[in-house]
């Protein structure tokens, strides 16, 4: 159980300072955002192995470190990872784009990347407060909803293995099944988080 928690706070903590406070730690929460993003996707789409983990955390530690380097290449990373995230819950919602999971996926990344580089301030804060809350509201509601079901897949002996699982059964199975709640928590959530940044950015 206490994997699981851990697992929930940590994902929750970062989208929650990702949703509120994103522009003003703009490099900072992009590289955390960007690993976590990178580290959840390569866990749920690998086996779980020793290799596959150390590839997804490489990966992942590439990402982050490179969004750091390269402004506008950051603005990008974080429309795409808006945009991509989008595309996931729009997908699983409607079951005619389904079966294209992955074309979804990556065009509506694609044009929510170039449209975050366009505008760059209003969508940093967008784009930052949507990828927090989609940390947020994905993980609140599985704790929430499927705590029994995460304990379940939770192994003490393998924390690395739980993770994996943990990432691959919210990002998967719970998030096709609660896809409106996840979609309408976190289209609220990401409002309320850039008008919070707006706000605090103009004092």
């Amino acid at each position: 159980m206490e994997l699981v928690i851990a697992y929930l706070l940590v994902n929750i903590a970062v989208g929650a300072v990702a949703c509120f406070f994103g522009k003003r730690l703009f490099y900072i929460m992009l590289a955390a955002i960007v690993f976590l993003g990178v580290l959840n996707v390569g866990l749920a789409a690998t086996d779980g192995s020793a290799l596959s983990l150390f590839i997804a955390v490489v990966l992942g530690i590439a990402a982050a470190f490179l969004s750091k380097y390269a402004y506008k290449a950051g603005v990008f990373l974080t429309g795409f990872a808006a945009g991509a995230s989008l595309g996931f819950i729009v997908a699983l919602l409607v079951q005619e784009a389904s079966a294209y999971l992955g074309i979804v996926v990556v065009v509506a990344g694609l044009l929510a990347g170039l449209a975050a580089v366009r505008w760059c301030d209003f969508f940093v804060r967008v784009g930052t407060a949507y990828a927090g809350s989609t940390f947020v509201v994905s993980n609140v509601l599985a704790g929430a909803l499927a705590f029994d079901r995460l304990v379940r897949l939770a192994d003490t002996a393998d924390p690395l293995g739980t993770f994996q699982a943990l990432s691959a059964y919210i990002g998967g199975p719970f998030s096709a099944v609660h896809g409106s709640a996840l979609l309408a928590g976190t289209l609220v959530l990401t409002i309320i988080g850039a008008v919070v940044q707006r706000r605090t950015g103009e004092r």
